[in-house]
């Protein structure tokens, strides 16, 4: 799918410069914290209204935004139009703020409880005194007792010297763990650049829709498709929220939680999922993806669904979290065997950087088109990860763990922008496949020892789902630069600075509000506590019975290995083969799971225009299913802004309306 005309970024004059402008760093930079204050509240409060698709309902909605102003401006005050460029700078910058702080589970609903829940709750019956506190960096924890009060039972001033002094330093350290964090995969991304866009030429599905929003050669916006198609995701939502005040009023369903139906109803009590959705949102984020995944998740969907099911039923299986058939496992082998063929694939090209970086080859003429030299990015990657080394070193891992660590971390990170830049997935969850996963099942618990564990235990919120992970926006980045006539090295300074204000910006956010609501009170969402509750009742359970290697889940991450692997080959070599290797790891994610509707519709949709009307008919059809998107993603956002100035109490969710 060609998303952008065929122009390159960086070239000299003022066009290239005018995208990554002082005016659109300054927007950017003011929109973060609002931004990061925004979804901050509504994950204290309600729920995440955003953060488990690839795109962000939020980051689309501005941008549209931003679009129906510049139509404003050109009529009104055509000097102070933004380009396209300007546009998606902000798009970028809100894009990578928003990935960060955007889900319960990951940094922007979990550090925060991590860094402090075992010290809060700490009695004398659970030993947490004894038997976290010793293990657990002081430099990256709070434990004042006084200071923590109001943090968990509201009422209370965060601006007072006793708070402050109690939470300074862990902010810096996990501000600037972030920020390299952030540093090292911009570095990854610029160097693989070239490879996967101009080589390769991926498709970059998700930049479809900012692209063209924002790049008027596109036309999107006169068309009269992409119109009905926001219209009817806007009119959809508004005629939910009207039916949800007048009872009278049916609503138009676009999901069926079926929870009721499976509950203590054996084995379909056995299922991961509960819910199936059909919304605009999603039916448009599925027409994005090729034919081929669509068909693949599909069917590994049922495939995983049936594993646990006949599991169950046999007796196989005792708890569906946990143990046969090692669905977390499976995934983490069918990731890591997409990140070897990967490596495989690009080994020449990967060579080749490796002369330049150490001076065997002379760099590449247009390497100064790119947002860092190969060389630069390489080095910046090494001191990146030396930063990363001596960080981990400092909390107490051993040297092969950090090796390990580090290793697995950054193989998953580039498997999503991989994932994403060829396919662009509506989803991509990576639970299992995560060091905190990985390594325990690999060497067990005991081997990794108990500082380890602490240090593995805080990094939580870092190795979670990543379904809202930045780094793909990083690349997305400078793939939309050829469009958006934009610098790539000044773009990459900005992608490097806004990881900064992000998370300093989510810190102020999490003690505003927290100690005026208190996370421990009814005013805030239950899943703040129980998140910081399961993962430390977890961390003690592993500390008070150590275990070995798991033999069974290290030989399903073999066989999945395997069976990915075999996959890839097949899917290479046979043109007709019809099933995806990505789609075996990706389907065990819930997210996939629940939009199986969406998935057959956009599927069964897409096939048939393509085999009765043929490329032309998809292309006219694509701005239909752009408009579901922006008018779904403007009808989240408002609502939810709505409901945030009228005062809206605990547990709202708005992506449900």
């Amino acid at each position: 799918m060609k998303t952008t005309p065929p122009t390159i970024a960086g070239t000299p004059g003022s066009t290239a410069r005018s995208g990554v402008s002082t005016r659109a760093i300054l927007i950017g930079l003011l929109l973060t914290p609002l931004n990061v204050f925004f979804l901050t509240k509504a994950l204290w409060i309600w729920t995440n209204i955003t953060g488990a698709e690839s795109l962000f309902t939020n980051t689309i909605a501005i941008l549209f935004g931003l679009a129906m102003l510049n139509q404003a401006l050109k009529r009104w005050r055509p000097r102070w139009v933004f380009s396209a460029g300007e546009m998606l700078t902000v798009y970028l910058m809100l894009s990578i703020g928003t990935g960060l702080t955007s889900s319960r589970w990951d940094l922007g609903g979990a550090l925060s409880s991590y860094m402090t829940h075992a010290f809060w709750f700490a009695t004398d019956e659970n030993r947490w005194r004894e038997a976290l506190w010793p293990i657990l960096p002081t430099w990256l924890t709070v434990r004042d007792f006084d200071a923590l009060a109001g943090f968990y039972m509201g009422g209370s001033e965060a601006y007072r010297l006793v708070v402050l002094k109690a939470w300074i330093e862990p902010v810096l350290w996990w501000t600037g763990a972030v920020a390299v964090i952030m540093w090292v995969s911009l570095c990854l991304n610029s160097i693989v650049r070239r490879r996967w866009a101009d080589e390769e030429k991926l498709a970059f599905p998700l930049t479809t829709l900012p692209v063209q929003l924002a790049d008027e050669r596109f036309l999107l916006l006169r068309s009269r498709l992409f119109w009905a198609g926001v219209v009817i995701a806007f009119a959809l939502g508004t005629w939910n929220i009207v039916a949800g005040a007048v009872p009278a009023l049916p609503p138009f369903p676009t999901s069926w939680n079926f929870e009721t139906f499976v509950t203590n109803n054996p084995p379909w009590s056995f299922l991961r999922f509960y819910d199936l959705l059909w919304s605009p949102w999603h039916l448009g984020l599925c027409y994005l993806i090729p034919l081929d995944l669509a068909f693949s998740l599909l069917v590994f969907t049922m495939v995983w669904s049936a594993e646990y099911v006949v599991s169950g039923h046999l007796g196989w299986c005792i708890n569906k979290w946990s143990g046969f058939p090692y669905g977390e496992q499976q995934t983490a082998g069918g990731f890591v065997a997409l990140a070897v063929m990967a490596i495989w694939l690009d080994r020449r090209f990967l060579l080749e950087v490796a002369k330049r970086t150490i001076g065997i080859r002379d760099p590449l003429p247009d390497e100064r088109h790119e947002a860092l030299s190969y060389r630069a990015a390489a080095i910046g990657a090494l001191i990146g990860l030396s930063i990363l080394w001596w960080f981990l070193a400092r909390a107490g891992l051993q040297t092969w763990l950090i090796l390990a660590f580090l290793a697995n971390y950054y193989l998953m990170v580039m498997v999503i922008c991989r994932l994403r830049a060829q396919l662009g997935p509506p989803s991509h969850q990576l639970y299992g496949a995560m060091p905190n996963w990985v390594l325990p099942t690999l060497v067990g618990s005991r081997t990794i020892g108990p500082h380890a564990l602490g240090m593995m235990h805080l990094l939580r919120p870092f190795l979670e789902e990543q379904r809202n992970h930045p780094a793909p926006v990083q690349l997305e980045g400078f793939k939309m630069a050829e469009s958006g006539r934009m610098e790539r090295a000044r773009l990459a300074a900005v992608m490097g600075l806004v990881p900064v204000v992000a998370v300093l910006s989510y810190f102020w956010a999490s003690l505003h509000i927290g100690y005026q609501t208190g996370m421990g009170t009814g005013q805030a969402n239950r899943f703040h506590v129980l998140i910081g509750r399961w993962g430390t009742e977890e961390l003690t359970t592993t500390l008070l019975n150590p275990s070995q290697s798991d033999l069974s889940g290290s030989t399903a991450m073999v066989v999945s290995f395997g069976l990915t692997t075999a996959l890839y080959f097949l899917k290479l070599r046979f043109n007709w083969w019809p099933l995806h290797p990505v789609a075996f790891p990706i389907a065990m994610s819930n997210t996939i799971a629940n939009i199986a509707p969406a998935l057959f519709a956009a599927w069964l949709t897409k096939g048939l225009l393509l085999r009765y009307g043929g490329l032309k008919a998809h292309r006219n059809a694509l701005p239909f299913f752009l408009g579901l998107i922006a008018g779904d993603a403007v009808k989240v956002t408002a609502a939810a802004l709505w409901f945030e100035l009228s005062g809206g109490g605990v547990g709202w969710d708005p992506t449900g309306i």
